[in-house]
């Protein structure tokens, strides 16, 4: 037999809605917060996103240089380091061992383009640029690391998943069902 101790201020209505609350959430799957398959330990590190481009970068006591490959073209800006000012009208001549030797074409100030069809393999890539800019030569090395794309896999919800929210779903709506029920019933008795 089980024996109810009543607080003698406290309606036995709202401990009984109490008892049934706390039956509802102690009945609800809290397990269904959590992901299958998934490991919710260390934070995995941050992945580059696919929408930034490769890049380089390189910077001596004259120049800074700021290289990206869009596809089969290597665009780069190259700077006074002192100023940040563009550097107009420079020859540029960029060398990646045996792979790549061309000759920068300016398309805007300060910005050069050379066509890369050889860094399109992922892969690390050691790049120097020849630079003579008026009376000041230099030399600027880079790596540009291009990673292999990242395929991005959807969460997939598996069917247990989905059946222990619909289970705890329905336990959840039967408790307050049941609490409704309970206090229409209350209602009506005290009316009389």
């Amino acid at each position: 037999m089980i024996t109810v101790f009543r607080h003698p201020t406290i309606p036995a209505r709202v401990i009984f809605n109490r008892a049934i609350l706390g039956a509802v959430l102690a009945s609800a799957s809290w397990t269904a917060w959590a992901h299958g398959g998934e490991d919710h330990g260390a934070e995995a590190p941050p992945v580059a996103s696919a929408s930034i481009a490769p890049r380089a970068s390189a910077q001596t006591e004259d120049f800074e240089l700021v290289a990206q490959l869009h596809g089969t073209t290597l665009t780069f800006t190259l700077d006074r380091f002192a100023t940040n000012a563009p550097v107009v009208d420079a020859q540029i001549e960029v060398e990646s061992g045996t792979v790549l030797k061309a000759v920068a074409q300016q398309v805007a100030p300060g910005v050069y383009t050379v066509k890369a069809d050889a860094l399109a393999i992922p892969g690390k890539y050691p790049l120097s640029f020849s630079v003579q800019a008026g009376d000041t030569s230099d030399l600027l090395a880079a790596t540009l690391d291009i990673s292999p794309a990242v395929e991005k896999v959807a969460h997939v919800h598996g069917w247990g998943e989905w059946a222990t929210w619909a289970l705890s779903t329905v336990v959840l709506i039967a408790g307050l069902g049941l609490v409704v029920v309970r206090r229409r019933k209350w209602a009506r008795k005290h009316a009389r």
